[in-house]
């Protein structure tokens, strides 16, 4: 699918949606909040400029169970069919070009630092007192 960059808040409103467009946009909400956000961000930036092709890959990708939906979206595993594997690519691409989500984004965060790491010292604990090392 073809994405156009996200509207600025004081554009235009965009053009009522078709009929199928709705029901594709409402499809989107899942049983996975990680789902829901990376299919409804996608999907309302690409149905603009979706062939019916590409609207027909949707569809049939929205189609699957969400445990399988969410290893296809978050690269555990590809679609063996050719355009489902387009189309994870292209909503893989477009959350890492959004700055990614949750559980998706281009940089994970580092393990928080330890105690002994923040203090820089570690205390040595033993029957006969402690010492600072």
């Amino acid at each position: 699918m073809r994405i156009a960059p996200s509207h600025p808040v004081n554009a235009t409103p965009a053009a009522p949606l078709d009929a199928q467009a709705r029901r594709l946009l409402w499809r989107c909400r899942r049983g996975m909040k990680e789902l829901d956000v990376m299919l409804e961000r996608f999907t309302r930036d690409a149905l603009a400029h979706a062939s019916p092709q590409e609207r027909g890959a949707l569809e049939e990708l929205l189609a699957l169970p969400d445990p399988l939906l969410a290893g296809y979206l978050l690269g555990e595993n590809t679609p063996p069919e050719p355009q489902l594997a387009r189309l994870a690519g292209a909503i893989r691409t477009y959350v890492a070009m959004q700055g990614g989500s949750a559980l998706f984004s281009p940089q994970q965060p580092a393990l928080p630092p330890t105690h002994a790491e923040l203090s820089r010292e570690v205390t040595v604990y033993s029957a006969h007192g402690t010492a600072a090392l």
